[in-house]
């Protein structure tokens, strides 16, 4: 692995772990000064605002980040810096369509329904000409900052990522903080607007080149992008929240509260794991530059194993103490989201661990992949709103989530398999997914035994001890991911790479 290639790792890392910490604390901040109702009625306008966003995107943001390192590593470093500038100006003015239509929206609620207002915002958010307001100009301001994001990512400049992603996230808490506590669920949609306002500074920087670039170039991103945005589309309903939609259809808000609440636990059992992955497309990008497929493979196969090793036991062992975590962390009002979350988090490991084989079908420019996964998913995820989240609510959402997700993981993976001929190491995932259930079984038992905090703390370390002596005792992963661990622990910051040395070294010999 290249020193850049770890360094923009471990950027991605602490952007990835800011992005994370933001969102969980706001679900916290909103569920806590909120309630379950007025959290569902946050958790419904930002699902509208990822609609709206995702339907404009035009897959540009993602199709940049794609492209630029490419440019960069054949050294065309002109046509890279004109990039920006050419998919900024149709993503722009494309973006802006549905804002102006949420603000001449919001406009004629005010004047041609004065008595429309806050009082309904907690069961019909749209109704609210403010939230109107809000979710308008987040729908242009969102994509914007994504945009600038990618251009980032696609420089290498990860480290301003990083910088920029911590004062984004504090922003967002302390607008959080103040608006939920002052103004109800306007101010905490306020608050998460807050947070997209600084990456829009890096726009002028990304539009300083002419915006020119070659016919050639110009076909494939067109192909790439079409692609890519069908599938962010198609995706949306496998990934995203689609099923907010449901339950506020068929059970209200406060169901949506419940499913929420599960998700973020879900989510952030495997953002940690997810975070270093951010390096891999712009370092899989390269290499399929210059045409390394060899190294793509061994990438894929370490990386696919590595996150297994972070993943399997987050996930298993945070559904084996949900049911002390959830109502500690959230309050007792939230105690029903147990069962839902459970299934979340069991589901997301899956999904998580696939990650790496995406990463690489989106670096061999197979956009269109992405496409047919999605056109799956998204025919699952419609057949089980109307089938199982109708009849059952939250536990019937996150049921359908899991069955989506995991039916999406294994058509991408006979793809990545039979068509790229990159091969999935089994023997080790089963390895690790089998050192995941002891340590799961081992938190559940003291648990069980013991009651309260002291249960939850001896639950917690006995399940780490017992995964780590497992992982060791089953030889989970290959001598070789080993002797990258440590290749990597020595290109760590001093201090970082002394602290991480005697750990791998402890749990793998």
């Amino acid at each position: 692995m290249s020193s850049r290639f770890v360094r923009n790792s471990m950027f991605g890392t602490l952007a990835g772990i800011s992005t994370t910490l933001g969102n969980f604390l706001g679900s916290l901040i909103v569920a806590r000064l909120l309630g379950v109702d007025a959290t569902g009625a946050v958790t419904y306008a930002l699902w509208i605002i990822g609609v709206v966003t995702t339907l404009t995107s035009l897959g540009l943001p993602f199709t940049l980040a794609r492209y630029l390192p490419e440019l960069l590593g054949r050294g065309d470093t002109r046509q890279a810096m004109g990039l920006a500038a050419y998919l900024f100006k149709p993503f722009v003015l494309v973006t802006a369509i549905p804002a102006l239509g949420f603000l001449l929206f919001a406009v004629w609620l005010r004047l041609l329904h004065p008595g429309v207002g806050p009082a309904g915002a907690t069961t019909q958010p749209l109704g609210d000409p403010v939230i109107c307001l809000l979710v308008g100009l987040s729908v242009l301001v969102q994509p914007l900052a994504e945009f600038a994001r990618s251009y980032l990512r696609g420089m290498h400049a990860f480290a301003r990522v990083a910088k920029i992603t911590i004062a984004s996230v504090a922003a967002q808490i302390l607008g959080l903080v103040i608006g939920s506590w002052l103004f109800g669920v306007t101010g905490a949609l306020a608050g998460y607007f807050c947070a997209n306002l600084l990456p829009l500074l890096v726009l002028r920087e990304a539009r300083r080149e002419p915006g020119t670039i070659e016919p050639d170039l110009k076909a494939r991103l067109v192909t790439y992008a079409r692609f890519r945005w069908a599938s962010e589309i198609l995706g949306f309903f496998i990934w995203s929240r689609v099923e907010v939609f449901f339950l506020q259809l068929f059970w209200g808000t406060q169901a949506i509260g419940l499913f929420a609440t599960g998700l973020t636990l879900s989510n952030l059992a495997i953002q940690g794991p997810l975070m270093l992955t951010w390096g891999l497309l712009p370092h899989l990008s390269e290499q399929r530059g210059k045409n390394d497929i060899d190294s793509m493979q061994q990438v894929y196969a370490t990386g696919t194993r590595l996150m297994a090793l972070l993943v399997f036991p987050a996930c298993l062992g945070l559904a084996a103490v949900m049911p002390a975590i959830l109502p500690l962390i959230y309050g007792q009002a939230f105690a029903g989201a147990v069962p839902t979350a459970t299934i979340l988090v069991c589901a997301a490991s899956v999904s998580a661990i696939a990650m790496v084989g995406t990463n690489v079908m989106w670096a061999m420019e197979r956009s269109d992949v992405d496409f047919y996964v999605g056109l799956v998913g998204a025919t699952l995820s419609i057949l089980g709103g109307v089938m199982v989240i109708g009849p059952f609510g939250p536990l019937g959402a996150a049921a359908s989530r899991a069955i989506t997700q995991i039916a999406a993981v294994g058509v991408s993976s006979w793809f990545l398999t039979r068509q790229l001929h990159f091969k999935i190491p089994v023997a080790a995932l089963l390895r690790l997914a089998a050192a995941a259930v002891l340590c799961a079984i081992a938190a559940r038992a003291c648990l069980l035994l013991v009651a309260g905090i002291s249960g939850l703390m001896l639950a917690i370390l006995a399940g780490a001890v017992v995964y780590v002596v497992a992982v060791r005792l089953l030889a989970a992963l290959p001598p070789e991911d080993v002797k990258r661990l440590r290749t990597v622990t020595r290109a760590l910051p001093s201090g970082l790479g002394r602290a991480a040395e005697p750990v791998v070294q402890f749990i793998f010999g």
